[in-house]
């Protein structure tokens, strides 16, 4: 009975992970978490933020750059957050950073 009850439970935590990754909506997130400093149509809201839009933009970089830019964030040397961190599951993991490149690639990407 007990080895029952732990084949149960460990059956559903992986059924529930994988409905969550399946319910990642990179849309909902990038308005959530990115357009308000890179804005909703992907061309930054100052100089200073990367416009995804311009034809030399940063999308171009290889996925594991930007997996890495999203999850750490970027820092200047003086400790000034250019962009916060957004690693771990919580917002997001590491899957769905790539889904949500994916999904920057795909609507501002040239």
């Amino acid at each position: 009975m007990r080895l029952f009850l732990i084949i149960t439970v460990m059956t559903m935590t992986v059924f529930t992970s994988v409905s969550q990754a399946q319910e990642f909506d990179a849309n909902a997130t990038y308005s959530e978490f990115c357009a308000a400093c890179h804005g909703f149509d992907g061309s930054g809201m100052s100089v200073e933020i990367p416009d995804f839009t311009d034809d030399q933009n940063r999308l171009r970089k290889d996925e594991n750059i930007l997996t890495k830019i999203i999850m750490e964030g970027v820092e200047e040397a003086d400790g000034t957050v250019l962009m916060p961190a957004f690693g771990g599951a919580d917002p997001f993991s590491t899957e769905q950073s790539r889904e949500l490149i994916k999904y920057l690639r795909e609507n501002f990407g040239s």
